[in-house]
């Protein structure tokens, strides 16, 4: 609700993102302008009739027939990223899904993390700052495996911390807390 961005650092998207539209963009504006932070996991940079708006915001956006995926085995790359974010992480293997095609202005990002699809890096993790605001994306995170890893939840923590301008690893301690790990 509108009223919870006035008073909310940050907001995490983690669902599909249907109720997207030009008014919810004009909102995401005033929240970023006063420095929120926004963090959106993997379906939630899902533009829907607006993708090219929501990519304004956010960077790069999913629009459907356009934007391609697949579910499987990936191998994300953060060994180029120079960013408190993804400090330690050189590579991460994931069993999740990924997008590629995306809209949007791929220079308007700082990219993170990338992953090889049809035998290009495609951007999987990167950040943004807007004005004031700061935004964090994961586009891993589709299944519910993927947030037992306690390496992606120190991303996902790490991206929230950052983009309430926090110190990133401010959250780390949370990062095995109910994971079902397995030896």
């Amino acid at each position: 609700a509108p009223r919870q961005l006035d008073t909310a650092d940050v907001v995490v998207f983690d669902p599909n993102n249907p109720g997207w539209d030009a008014a919810k963009g004009r909102e995401l504006d005033r929240f970023l302008a006063r420095g929120g932070g926004v963090v959106l996991i993997h379906y939630a940079v899902d533009g829907h009739e607006a993708a090219p708006a929501l990519a304004d915001r956010i960077g790069l956006a999913w629009q459907g027939g356009k934007s391609a995926f697949r579910h499987g085995p990936l191998e994300v790359d953060f060994s180029r990223a120079k960013h408190p974010i993804t400090r330690g992480f050189e590579k991460l293997q994931l069993l999740d899904e990924s997008y590629w095609n995306l809209v949007g202005d791929q220079t308007s990002v700082e990219l993170l993390g990338t992953g090889i699809e049809d035998g290009q890096p495609r951007p999987l993790f990167w950040a943004r700052q807007a004005g004031k605001g700061r935004v964090f994306v994961s586009i891993p995170g589709h299944f519910t495996w993927t947030f037992d890893d306690p390496l992606f939840r120190v991303l996902i923590l790490r991206g929230m911390a950052w983009t309430a301008r926090e110190p990133v690893d401010r959250f780390n301690e949370l990062a095995t807390l109910g994971a079902r790990i397995s030896e």
